[in-house]
């Protein structure tokens, strides 16, 4: 039998993991729950824009869609107990939910979609695969960071833990006519991007510099420093705002 020191000490690692990875309120019968999670083509590469359906596990019937943000996560709520399965590309995942909100994260390249954290954790003690770091730092801006450069439109996630995550989209507009003539104004988007890595930081709280090692081997650097709007940063001439704190 599990002792009491034991059952305490699991209980706790349980309430610290659910704490770490951001999971919303419970949710509960009247309001219906929730299944949501995280996209990648592996651990610290997010899939983003990507569309998932949820189905019903029993009829195969669709149930919702939605698609991953630019930091590869989805969610769907309002959802009744049940056995559901979520598909994207060509991957497909079962869940059932009882009684309380469900995260499901999912690796498009992996077999069966199951997402493996361990593999791409880094060695204990050893240094951050980015460059130097100074922790107090990095801890003041890590957070997601929005903003435009004229019509692109650009996110940085310098998420804690040394998680980077980019996506810029451009866009275009202007003028088009119809059938009957008429000048009518058109966009859309002419181009997306994305990126996804490691990062540290060195400087102090008035700028400095990030420096990124991306998954595919490149390396950058990114020069920010302080203005003087509050909550904004200039990172290499581009005015970016904080949108929140973390990347979930």
């Amino acid at each position: 039998m599990m002792g009491t020191k034991t059952w305490w000490c699991a209980a706790a690692t349980a309430v610290l993991l659910a704490a770490c990875v951001g999971a919303p309120p419970k949710g509960d019968l009247q309001r219906g729950f929730s299944v949501w999670g995280y996209l990648g083509r592996g651990p610290t590469a997010p899939a983003a824009m990507v569309p998932v359906t949820l189905f019903d596990a029993r009829s195969g019937r669709p149930v919702a869609s939605a698609q991953t943000d630019m930091f590869g996560k989805y969610g769907f709520s309002g959802l009744p107990p049940g056995s559901y399965a979520v598909r994207a590309e060509k991957v497909t995942r079962e869940v059932t939910v009882v009684d309380r909100d469900l995260r499901l994260d999912i690796d498009l390249n992996a077999p069966g979609g199951v997402m493996n954290y361990a593999a791409a954790a880094p060695a204990a003690g050893g240094a951050a695969p980015a460059g130097p770091n100074d922790p107090r730092l990095a801890r003041q801006i890590a957070g997601v960071w929005w903003g435009y450069a004229g019509s692109t439109e650009r996110r940085i996630g310098l998420c804690p833990g040394g998680v980077y995550r980019e996506f810029t989209e451009s866009g275009y507009s202007g003028t088009s006519t119809d059938q009957y003539g008429n000048q009518t104004m058109a966009w859309g988007s002419a181009s997306q991007g994305g990126g996804a890595g490691s990062w540290t930081v060195t400087g102090n709280a008035d700028g400095g510099t990030i420096h990124v090692s991306y998954a595919n081997g490149d390396t950058a650097t990114i020069r920010f420093r302080r203005i003087n709007d509050p909550g904004c940063l200039s990172f290499e001439g581009s005015t970016l705002c904080r949108k929140s704190t973390t990347c979930r």
